[in-house]
């Protein structure tokens, strides 16, 4: 079976882009406009999307495996795996914040504090702007990640015989009709960006960042014995892919640059495309790097490793951290740095690391437990 660790390094980047981006809006980190390198962090939102084309990748590579081995009985066992590895650290986390970090949410009518709470155990709180957030505010993108996830394991068999190029296609079509149809109940320019925010990354509007991962998934799969000569662990290929990521992820952040996001309907329905190609060619970037894990890389791997630790438990640490210390800006980066680690690798070695072990079935392909 092929390996393919480094798709740590972009879990680790991914999960960074987001912390930062929090302390930035929060926590008066202040990150300043003219210089070039803040860019990314500024507008490190957009790591939630190289999540969702990791996840692409990554989890319809397993499902593939699962269906070629029991086409008929492997969905239940491929949603055990699914929940084995999310579950267990989301509702602790969940209720950490319910009962230590805000409270005050438990506080609200009953007519009010119900829906919250089943739609969170649900995975459903992505859906609507009520609940939307509530409990630790980053846990929307799980909700989405785990409607796509049993999306796929009911049609894994339609989009292996349809193919990467049509897969990719099909996806690219339905998220740009999805988006532009929120334009029409959300005005750009107009409409509360909240709003839009909610509405634009549901499921149907995000399978163009899930589609270019789930297209490279397809190629590795069906390629059988050989990868295409473009996805083999090469140094040159991994240069290109490089290169191409540079090139396809700068337009992306000049038009960023240019226009406003939410007063422009062409960059509502578009641009997040353009930003999931660059982040698909990063990824291929990672398939092709012939280096090993070890050395100087295994601490980024590790990030890697943890980053779902670091992605739940960051907003936690922040906000607890903003409410009872006068820490801001760089003190309070560190802060948080520090916290969330220590907390993410406690809760991997102590609770996440057991669990995923707990396997049904064969071992699949490139650690989706871990996605």
């Amino acid at each position: 079976m092929r390996v393919f660790p480094h798709v740590d390094l972009l879990r680790a980047l991914a999960a960074l882009l987001v912390v930062v981006y929090h302390l930035d809006a929060l926590g008066s980190l202040a990150l300043r406009g003219d210089v070039f390198w803040t860019l990314p962090f500024r507008y490190g939102w957009v790591g939630v999307d190289l999540f969702l084309v990791i996840s692409g990748f990554v989890i319809m590579l397993s499902a593939a495996q699962a269906h070629d081995r029991t086409p008929k009985d492997f969905k239940w066992p491929f949603m055990q795996r699914r929940l084995r590895r999310l579950l267990p650290l989301y509702l602790l986390t969940c209720l950490i914040f319910l009962f230590l970090v805000r409270p005050e949410v438990l506080l609200r009518p009953l007519n009010q504090l119900l829906p919250v709470l089943l739609s969170h155990a649900l995975f459903l709180q992505n859906l609507s702007h009520h609940t939307h957030g509530v409990i630790n505010g980053v846990t929307w993108s799980l909700a989405l990640e785990m409607q796509f996830y049993l999306a796929l394991v009911f049609t894994v068999g339609f989009w292996l015989r349809l193919g990467a190029v049509r897969t990719v296609l099909v996806l690219v079509g339905l998220a740009w009709a999805w988006r532009y149809g929120t334009t029409f109940f959300w005005v750009p320019g107009v409409a509360v960006p909240h709003l839009q925010v909610v509405y634009t990354t549901q499921l149907p509007g995000t399978l163009d960042a899930f589609g270019m991962g789930m297209a490279l998934a397809l190629y590795v799969h069906q390629a059988k014995g050989a990868l295409p000569a473009w996805l083999r662990p090469q140094a040159v290929n991994s240069l290109a892919w490089c290169v191409v990521a540079v090139v396809l992820l700068s337009a992306a952040a000049m038009l960023l640059l240019r226009q406003t996001y939410w007063a422009h309907t062409g960059m509502v329905v578009f641009w997040r495309t353009l930003l999931a190609m660059g982040f698909a060619a990063a990824l291929a970037a990672a398939l092709t790097c012939p280096l090993t894990s070890g050395g100087w890389m295994r601490p980024w791997h590790y990030l890697g490793e943890i980053s779902y630790g670091i992605y739940l438990w960051h907003f936690l640490v922040l906000l607890s951290l903003l409410q009872m210390t006068p820490l801001r800006g760089s003190s309070l980066l560190w802060a948080v740095m520090l916290g969330t680690l220590a907390l993410a690798a406690s809760s991997w070695h102590l609770m996440e690391k057991h669990w995923v072990a707990r396997r049904t079935g064969p071992v699949p392909l490139v650690r989706p437990d871990a996605a």
